[in-house]
């Protein structure tokens, strides 16, 4: 190997040796970064980008709300853009399959009484437990209940596809067993009324809020056995696409017998 070959292979050595030392003090002067979890904290992105740490439940609450309401906001605006590019184009196609009919479509839905998967007391008489189980489905077919325009079952919840104003309905018979006492409940705490509810449900909110209740006190059973209740609970309510309707009770256990039983609503 002559002498120019050796020079060569020292200046690439120098030049590899130049680069690692740049990289290296690159690396030492760059700025910590914040750890993304700490013990009970997490650091996440804020509006701007800039990063935030804050407890754990607040900060995870507080981004999630924000992207699900931008996510939410953006499919609801395209599904609406969709649905009025739709009837723009086939209007008139529509209009002479259905006439005036095809626009006095409005969603609604009744789904009947089912048998509960659990029927035992609750452990706090003052909570208000959810009826999470109807008839729906194909199992309304042999039934008065439906499911129409849109309106969907989840889990013991009917869907609501469209804002608007509602006429939400729902009846129970309730079943009390007493013991051998005249005129005793075989509960925890006579003192607790019935309770019979319709409650709304969405995803943006926090929490459910209750729409209408319908409130008994326990009366003494002339059979000494047994006394049976039937409750019925109505209202009128502003619904936005995507609240869920559900019925709550205080005791679960006292749906006993379900056949008349039935829950729904409709678009007014």
């Amino acid at each position: 190997m002559g002498p120019s070959f050796k020079i060569i292979t020292l200046c690439m050595l120098c030049l590899v040796l130049l680069v690692l030392i740049i990289v290296l003090a690159l690396v030492w002067s760059m700025p910590d970064l914040p750890p993304t979890v700490s013990n009970n904290k997490i650091c996440l992105p804020a509006e701007k980008g800039r990063l935030v740490c804050n407890d754990t439940p607040q900060r995870l609450h507080g981004y999630l709300n924000r992207i699900i309401t931008v996510s939410y906001d953006q499919v609801r605006k395209k599904e609406e853009e969709q649905q009025q590019r739709f009837l723009k184009e086939n209007q008139g196609h529509l209009m002479a399959i259905y006439d005036r009919y095809f626009w006095e479509m409005k969603p609604s839905a009744k789904v009947t009484g089912k048998e509960q998967p659990v029927n035992t007391k609750n452990k706090k008489v003052e909570e208000m437990t959810p009826i999470r189980v109807w008839r729906h489905g194909r199992e309304l077919f042999d039934t008065s209940g439906f499911l129409r325009y849109g309106v969907r079952y989840r889990n013991g919840r009917l869907v609501v596809p469209v804002s608007g104003t509602y006429f939400i309905y729902s009846y129970v018979d309730l079943f009390e067993e007493f013991n051998d006492i005249p005129g005793k409940p075989n509960i925890k705490n006579a003192t607790k009324p019935i309770k019979h509810a319709l409650y709304k449900f969405n995803i943006l909110d926090e929490a459910e809020t209750e729409i209408v209740t319908n409130i008994q006190p326990h009366v003494v059973s002339r059979n000494r056995y047994y006394n049976s209740y039937s409750s019925f609970v109505s209202s009128l309510v502003s619904l936005k696409a995507g609240d869920e309707i559900s019925v709550k009770i205080s005791d679960i256990s006292y749906i006993r017998y379900t056949r008349n039983n039935y829950f729904g609503l409709n678009l007014i």
